[in-house]
C-alpha cells in the first residue's frame, strides 16, 4: 500500500487538491490548494495544480453529478469468479440504458445483521460515463498530472469520516456534502459504509433563487449569498437589515428542498440495505455550501439531530503547512472534506476503496503495478527452464516423443460425439443457472428504480402511502436437449424439466392526490410520467380514481418489463425488458427484449398465453 495520496476535486466552481502521507496510524497534510474555477479554466486546471508543486503526481480525483451512477444489487453469497460474471452483465445493461460507455468499480458491503437473517449480501456498484473521466485525465494532463483513480465524491466522503473523525461503534451518521450542483450523500455506522449517492440540486439553487427574487445575475446574486443569505429558522434568526430578511424569504424553500432530499435519502437507503429501522444520530455537513449561514441549525429543526459542519483535519498533522495553506484550512475545514478522502483512498486501511478507471487505463496500471514483477518472473523461470533443458536433452526428446504417441492414442479413443454431449450439457446448465443468478437481483432493482421514478415525478399534490414488494417464485421449466442413447450415438431429443425457481417481482404503489383543480388530470399525468420511464418498468394502472374525503386515492401495480405468460402449463413465464413485437410482412411473429441478466432474446408468437398476446399486439407497447 502506498504511503502518499493526492486527492483532487474539479467542480464547477472550484478547485481542491490536498496531498497526505501515511505516518505510522495517522495522516501528515503536506499540502493544501484551493482556486475559484470558471467554464475557461476547467480544461486546463491541472496547470494551477502543476504551478503548486503538483507537476507528475498521481491524483485520485472526485466524480460526482449526472454523469456518476451508484447502483445496489442484492446477491447470494458468490465465488469471486460468478460475482465479477454478475456484475459485468450489471455494468453492460446500465451502459446500454444510459447511452454511452461506463467505467466502474464495485464492492460489497458489510451491512450489519443483529439477526443472521440476512441471505443476501448487498453490492455497492459505482459507475462513470468514459466521456466525464476523460474530461478528468485531459485536465490533468494539461499540468503534467495523471489519473490515478476516479471516486465517487459520497465514497470519498465516508473516507474523510471513517480515516479522521472520531465516532463510537454504535452512532450512526449521515455526511452530507453541499457542492455548488450536486449533493453527494453517505450513511455510516461505527466506521463501516452503509449507503452512498449523489444527487441534485447544489448550492447554486440558492443563487439562483436569489437572483430570481432580485431580477439580477447571478454573479450579484452570489455575492449577496455570501454577504446576507441566512437560513436559520424563523422565530431563532436575527435580520440586521430588511435585505437580509428579503434574502432569506427567497431561499428558504431551496432549504427545505435539501432537507426533503435528505429524508427520502434515508427512505432510499433503508429500502436498498434492508436497515428498516435505519435511524440518524447526527448530520455532519461538508462541502462550499455548507458555509451557509444557519443551514446547520434549519436542518437540525427539519430533522430533529444535531447538525454541525464537519472538520475533517481535526486529527491530522497540520504542522508542515505554510502560513497561507493554514488559513485555508482552519477558515473552512468543511470545504476540503471531500478532497482529504480522496487522497487517502488509496493510502488508508480504514478506506472504503473504489478505483474507478477506464479499461485501457486500468491495464496500463495493472502493469505498472504488477505486470512489471511477473515479467521479471517469467525471464528468471525461462533461463532456469532453458538450464534443466540443455542437462536433460535427451530425456526431453524421449518424454516428448512418447507424450506425442499417447496424445494421439487418447484423441483417437474420443468420440466427437461424447465431446458434444459433454458441452452441451454444461452449457443448458450453465445458461439456466445464470438466468437465476440474474434473476435474485430483480426484485431488488425494481424496487429501487420505482423509488427513483417516484421521488423523479412526486409533485406537491401527490403522495405516496403505501408501497409493497411483492416476490413470487414459480418453477423454473426449460428444454433440455439430450442423446438418446446415452451410449452410442442415435441422434438427439429434447426433454421438458424443471430447474429451481424464478423470482417474479412487482411492487403494489399506493397514493392519493390532495389539492389541486383537477385531480383527474394531475392523476394522469403522473401516471404518463411514471411510463415513460427508461428504465423498462412496466406501470399498470388498477382501477379507477377514487374519492376518498378530500382526497383521490389511486392504486399502480409496477412490473420489472413485460412478464410474459405462457401458453403452456409446462412452460415458463418470461420477463422482458424493452419488449417490442417483431413483424413479417404485416403479422406478429415474435415479442423480443431482455432478460434480467442483459441478454436478448426471442418468444415466438404462439408461445405467449392467447389472451396476453393479443392485448400487447393491440397496445404495441414498449415498456
Amino acid at each position: 500500500m502506498a504511503n502518499i495520496g493526492v486527492g483532487v476535486t474539479i467542480g464547477s466552481h472550484s478547485l481542491r487538491a490536498i496531498k497526505v502521507r501515511r505516518k505510522g496510524e495517522g495522516y501528515v497534510v503536506q499540502r493544501v490548494f484551493a482556486d475559484r474555477l470558471d467554464e475557461a479554466a476547467r480544461p486546463v486546471a491541472g496547470r494551477a495544480l502543476a504551478a503548486r508543486g503538483l507537476k507528475g503526481a498521481r491524483a485520485a480525483v472526485g466524480l460526482t453529478g449526472r454523469d456518476v451512477i451508484i447502483r445496489y444489487t442484492q446477491v447470494p453469497p458468490v465465488p469471486e469468479w460468478r460475482l465479477k460474471t454478475l456484475m459485468k452483465f450489471e455494468i453492460e445493461e446500465v451502459g446500454s440504458q444510459s447511452g454511452g460507455d461506463v467505467c466502474a468499480d464495485y464492492r460489497v458491503l458489510d451491512l450489519p445483521d443483529p439477526d443472521g437473517t440476512r441471505a443476501d449480501q448487498t453490492i455497492l456498484v459505482a459507475m462513470a460515463r468514459n466521456r466525464h473521466v476523460d474530461a478528468l485525465i485531459q485536465a490533468l494532463d494539461s499540468g503534467g498530472l495523471k489519473l490515478d483513480e476516479g471516486v465517487p465524491n459520497s465514497v470519498a466522503l465516508f473516507n474523510s469520516f471513517a480515516c479522521n473523525a472520531t465516532y463510537t461503534e454504535e452512532e450512526t451518521a449521515l455526511l452530507v456534502n453541499v457542492g455548488a450542483e450536486n449533493v453527494d450523500l453517505a450513511v455510516q455506522r461505527g466506521g463501516e459504509l452503509l449507503f452512498a449517492r449523489n444527487s441534485t440540486p447544489g448550492g447554486k439553487a440558492f443563487t439562483e433563487a436569489i437572483a430570481k427574487a432580485f431580477s439580477t445575475t447571478e454573479g450579484k446574486a452570489e455575492k449577496m449569498k455570501v454577504s446576507k443569505a441566512d437560513v436559520t429558522p424563523k422565530g431563532q434568526a436575527r435580520y440586521e437589515e430588511p435585505a437580509q430578511e428579503k434574502v432569506a424569504n427567497a431561499i428558504m424553500g431551496v432549504a427545505g428542498q435539501l432537507a426533503s432530499l435528505i429524508q427520502s435519502t434515508l427512505m432510499i437507503a433503508r429500502a436498498q440495505t434492508r436497515l428498516t429501522d435505519l435511524k440518524i444520530d447526527r448530520v455532519l455537513l461538508t462541502g462550499g455550501g455548507a458555509t451557509l449561514k444557519g443551514l446547520d441549525l434549519y436542518l437540525k429543526q427539519a430533522m430533529g439531530v444535531p447538525v454541525e459542519r464537519y472538520n475533517p483535519f481535526a486529527l491530522c498533522d497540520l504542522s508542515g503547512l505554510t502560513s497561507e495553506e493554514r488559513t485555508l484550512v482552519e477558515t473552512g475545514p468543511h470545504e476540503f472534506a471531500v478532497a482529504l478522502g480522496l487522497a487517502q483512498n488509496a493510502i488508508a486501511p480504514e478506506a472504503f476503496r473504489l478505483s474507478i478507471l477506464p479499461t485501457a487505463l486500468r491495464r496500463v496500471r495493472d502493469f505498472a503495478e504488477k505486470g512489471v514483477y511477473a515479467a521479471l518472473a517469467g525471464v528468471v523461470m525461462l533461463g532456469a527452464l532453458f538450464l534443466l533443458y540443455q542437462g536433460r536433452k535427451d530425456a526431453a526428446e524421449v518424454y516428448q516423443t512418447r507424450l506425442a504417441a499417447l496424445t494421439r492414442a487418447a484423441n483417437d479413443a474420443r468420440s466427437r460425439d461424447s465431446r458434444v454431449r459433454t458441452v452441451l450439457k454444461a452449457a443448458q446448465e450453465q445458461e439456466v443457472r445464470h438466468v437465476l443468478l440474474a434473476e435474485l437481483a430483480g426484485p431488488g432493482r425494481l424496487l429501487a428504480d420505482t423509488l427513483a421514478e417516484v421521488e423523479r415525478h412526486t409533485s406537491p399534490h401527490v403522495y405516496i402511502h403505501s408501497l409493497k414488494l411483492n416476490v413470487a417464485k414459480p418453477a423454473y421449466h426449460f428444454e433440455y436437449v439430450m442423446p438418446k442413447n446415452p451410449r452410442q450415438p442415435s441422434g438427439y431429443v429434447k426433454v421438458e424439466r424443471d430447474f429451481g425457481q424464478q423470482r417474479v417481482a412487482s411492487v403494489e404503489l399506493k397514493g392519493r392526490i390532495s389539492g389541486g383543480e383537477n385531480p383527474a388530470a394531475i392523476f394522469n399525468r403522473f401516471v404518463e410520467a411514471m411510463q415513460a420511464n427508461t428504465r423498462g418498468l412496466d406501470v399498470r394502472t388498477r382501477g379507477t380514481l377514487k374519492r376518498v374525503g378530500t382526497e383521490s386515492e389511486f392504486d399502480l401495480e409496477i412490473h420489472p418489463g413485460v412478464a410474459l405468460e405462457p401458453e403452456s402449463d409446462k412452460g415458463s413465464t418470461v420477463v422482458l425488458r424493452g419488449m417490442q413485437v417483431e413483424e413479417q410482412d404485416g403479422k406478429p411473429v415474435a415479442f423480443v427484449g431482455r432478460r434480467a441478466d442483459g441478454v436478448r432474446i426471442r418468444v415466438p408468437f404462439e408461445q405467449v398465453q392467447r389472451r396476453q398476446r393479443e392485448e400487447l399486439v393491440k397496445d404495441r407497447r414498449t415498456p
